[in-house]
């Protein structure tokens, strides 16, 4: 396949990823303190919204500063580009992490979903799903990260499997096999990569199809109980759950189209769109971000309590302005005098 690698990942590509984890870092923070501070204090809905927190935070800082990779697409390879931690641990360790801890982000989105359905069925007990349901759906999608990370273990192939792939298929490759970081792999040789995707692709479709549902029914809850709730109650049922929405589908449009535009680079083989597959990677290390933003802009109570920052730093700025110019007017008079 005549596909070019680059010695080493652009200098754009680098500073994006840093630039993102600074942001990421600095607005997760932001959203971890409201959720914990500003949430009521006897709802429990906090800790669901907590846990995807933490763990959307952990998956985007380790891509962009922890352990930051650059990929060969449609060459199933990358290699970590940070030299400090390349030192203690290996590529292929990097990769099984990741996958691991992006995997909790099924689970945490669904302990949301199952929390709001739970809390509007309080109101009709009747419509209920069995709990004894719920936490087998639970429990079987905290399966999903180690069922994961598994088979991406099992993936691992020796230099000399790496080297007769990249011969083979990326001759003018074979350069990367000199760096201690790279990481090749091949389902056609090592079938528990397509184990790998075969886990992911079933257990997103087969827990996607649930939370689907578990919005159908909370919202058909919400509906028949609508008359006996009051207008200020059933509001904040909808606008929580629709807020909750767009906190997960938003953010889903950035892994979702990246993951589909390598999907068909690597498909069609189509090596002339490396550096385009491999920088959209730059929009999955962004996600938990933007579900933080969406997050805040659907919640009334944390954009308050933002203005209050911003108008507080801004009192502060002004009264510092102030001082200053009557500290200059009185220095001016003296000199003057």
């Amino acid at each position: 396949m005549d596909l070019d690698c680059p010695h080493q990942a652009p200098t754009y590509y680098i500073l994006c990823l840093h630039l993102i984890a600074a942001v990421s870092f600095t607005i997760n923070s932001l959203g971890i303190y409201l959720v914990i501070y500003h949430s009521p204090n006897n709802s429990k809905y906090k800790f669901c919204q907590l846990y995807l927190q933490i763990v959307s935070m952990i998956v985007e800082n380790y891509m962009s500063w922890v352990a930051p990779a650059y990929y060969y697409f449609p060459m199933i390879a990358g290699y970590n580009t940070s030299s400090f931690t390349s030192q203690f641990i290996s590529t292929h360790t990097s990769v099984i992490f990741y996958f691991f801890v992006f995997c909790f982000e099924l689970p945490s989105i669904l302990s949301c979903f199952q929390f709001r359905n739970d809390s509007a069925a309080e109101l009709s007990p009747k419509n209920r799903i069995p709990r004894s349901f719920s936490y087998f759906m639970n429990f079987l999608s905290h399966t999903f990260p180690f069922i994961v990370a598994f088979s991406v273990f099992k993936s691992t192939n020796t230099y000399q499997q790496q080297y007769i792939i990249v011969s083979q298929k990326f001759p003018k490759c074979l350069h990367l096999l000199y760096m201690d970081e790279f990481a090749v792999y091949d389902y056609d040789d090592n079938l528990w990569l397509a184990i790998a995707g075969i886990a992911v692709i079933g257990f997103i479709s087969f827990f996607g199809i649930y939370v689907i549902f578990l919005v159908a029914h909370t919202i058909l809850i919400l509906s028949r109980m609508r008359r006996f709730m009051s207008p200020a109650t059933f509001k904040l049922h909808k606008t929580t759950l629709f807020s909750l929405i767009l906190q997960v589908m938003i953010p889903l449009s950035f892994v979702c189209v990246p993951l589909t535009v390598i999907f068909i680079v690597i498909l069609e083989e189509l090596t002339k769109y490396q550096e385009l597959a491999t920088d959209t990677m730059l929009l999955i290390t962004s996600h938990s971000m933007i579900s933080t933003i969406v997050m805040i802009a659907c919640n009334n109570p944390y954009k308050s309590v933002i203005f209050s920052i911003i108008s507080r730093i801004l009192m502060i700025r002004n009264k510092t302005t102030d001082q200053t110019t009557v500290i200059e007017q009185t220095l001016t008079y003296v000199n003057h005098a």
